[in-house]
């Protein structure tokens, strides 16, 4: 056994011990505390809840194995027997921990409901589970052995298929690096990976591009700009001859290609100028100029 294991075990242990020294209270002293607790006294509020820990206990072990550490499941019960000492009304004749056990559970089944799992499943779900595994306990002792599907329905009455939805939602959390497969060498993480998108870096490279490319092109002529567009398809995506652009734009096939040239010889400097200023540290008086491109300096 492990020391966290051992530190946690004592620690449970010391608790128990801790809550064994409360004695039960007397009707009567019952009724005098939750009277008091009306008032607003909080001194009778703890001892009222504190003579019932022992009642937590019991009901937060027939929700171990769910999902939720057993101290969580005492925490959470502890919490609905303080919302129960809240609510007591020692006139309508019922003892407390009658009326504090339905709080229990309710705070326990709803912890469980809320955090047991990444998907949040109905109280009354939860429910169902703890019967079915209550009933596979009961069975394994009689018979010696893990009991089946069919004779826990048999047990309980109920259809093989009603049994098998209720299980389903008896879930786990579990690590997305946890190691599956035959050869248990690929995580779970590998297998959720869509190779048809695009990744985060991918993306970010290109959004950084077409940043740039969108700033450099505010620096090129009407003329420049055009040719530009029509030869990569930077509007419609169709990519176009030296002689195309040029039917469109009314110039010559050379001319266009001198506009190309001159067009990508600007860019290549707006680019270089532009990653400069991106990498060069920040100074208070300098800012970037989005329109221009260009650092200008604070005065």
């Amino acid at each position: 056994m492990s020391n966290s294991q051992s530190q946690h075990n004592a620690t449970l242990a010391k608790y128990f011990s801790d809550i064994r020294h409360y004695p039960p209270l007397t009707r009567e002293r019952e009724c005098a505390l939750a009277d008091s607790v009306k008032t607003g006294c909080r001194h009778s509020r703890d001892a009222l809840v504190e003579a019932n820990l022992s009642f937590v206990v019991k009901v937060a072990s027939e929700y171990r194995n769910l999902g939720l550490p057993f101290e969580d499941l005492l925490n959470e019960g502890n919490l609905g027997l303080i919302e129960a000492a809240r609510r007591f009304d020692s006139t309508k004749g019922t003892k407390f921990i009658t009326y504090a056990i339905w709080w229990i559970r309710k705070s326990i089944l709803k912890a469980l409901s809320d955090r047991s799992t990444l998907v949040r499943v109905p109280s009354y779900q939860i429910k169902k589970v703890r019967e079915i595994r209550e009933t596979e306990r009961s069975l394994s002792r009689s018979l010696g052995r893990r009991p089946d599907r069919e004779e826990i329905s048999a047990e309980m009455a109920r259809s093989v298929s009603k049994i098998d939805q209720a299980l389903q939602f008896s879930l786990r959390e579990i690590s997305l690096d946890h190691k599956v497969g035959q050869d248990r060498e690929q995580s779970i993480s590998e297998y959720l990976v869509d190779e048809s998108l695009e990744s985060a870096e991918d993306d970010l490279i290109r959004r950084e591009s077409t940043s740039l490319v969108s700033r450099a092109m505010l620096e090129l002529t009407a003329q420049e700009k055009a040719v530009v567009c029509y030869r990569y398809g930077l509007r419609d995506g169709c990519s176009r001859t030296l002689k195309e652009v040029g039917a469109i734009l009314k110039i010559s096939r050379e001319r266009v290609r001198q506009v190309e040239n001159q067009a990508k010889r600007r860019l290549r400097r707006i680019f270089a100028s532009l990653r400069a200023i991106r990498s060069a540290p920040k100074d208070p008086g300098f800012r970037d100029d989005p329109a221009r491109g260009r650092a200008t300096i604070q005065h």
